[in-house]
């Protein structure tokens, strides 16, 4: 998952949210925890750069996202190249456009603790990270994710926030590289049928992997 992610910029905040007090900390949870769970589904256009550690730029693409909990999502490129990453809550599909091959996963293998699953299970977000509150900064709210057992790709999540919207979310991981995904024309709880993430392999296509039933 992690390869068709990116980057904008770290912001050091650290040192920030050591300060904070555990009430604070209690009223992020408790935010955060109520924004994310009331979505149920969710649309949107997204934009995402992917930056090493000096800033400079090494991937950015963009399209749109569908969600819907549990499990359910379409991450569609159209930039640079299409693809798409279809998870129809048991299976997780890759497909490249260009190549005309597929490869599928099982959802929870292929996902691991992957950030995706912040907005797509009912899982409580304390029960897997700590969470920061980190002001306001851009026009956003923020809010960071600390991973309570760092066996993960990310070290840290940071969510930037306005109104009850999730807008952009920034992924640091252990490779000093940090993706930033930020949305636009975000549309929170619209109706979005099962089918829609329902996906058969056209006829040619290469498949690789075993589809879960």
């Amino acid at each position: 998952m992690s390869a068709y992610l990116s980057l904008l910029f770290f912001i050091l905040w650290s040192s920030f949210a050591q300060a904070e007090d555990k009430f604070v900390i209690d009223e992020a949870d408790q935010d955060l925890e109520a924004i994310v769970a009331a979505i149920e589904t969710l649309q949107a256009n997204f934009y995402q750069e992917v930056r090493d550690d000096q800033g400079h730029l090494i991937q950015e693409s963009s399209g749109t996202i569908k969600i819907k909990k549990p499990g359910r999502f379409i991450w569609h490129y159209e930039s640079p190249e299409p693809q798409d990453i279809i998870s129809d809550g048991k299976n997780l599909w890759l497909i490249d456009h260009e190549l005309e091959q597929v490869s599928v996963q099982p959802l929870a293998k292929a996902l691991g603790n992957s950030p995706i699953l912040l907005l797509t299970n009912y899982r409580a977000i304390y029960q897997d990270f700590e969470i920061r509150m980190l002001g306001e900064a851009f026009g956003l709210e923020w809010r960071a994710l600390v991973p309570k057992v760092q066996d993960t790709e990310f070290y840290r999540v940071e969510i930037g926030l306005k109104g009850n919207q999730v807008r952009e979310m920034k992924l640091l991981d252990h490779f000093d590289q940090t993706t930033m995904i930020r949305f636009s024309r975000v549309l929170i709880n619209h109706r979005i049928a099962d089918k829609t993430f329902q996906f058969s392999p056209d006829k040619g296509l290469d498949v690789i992997g075993t589809v879960v039933e």
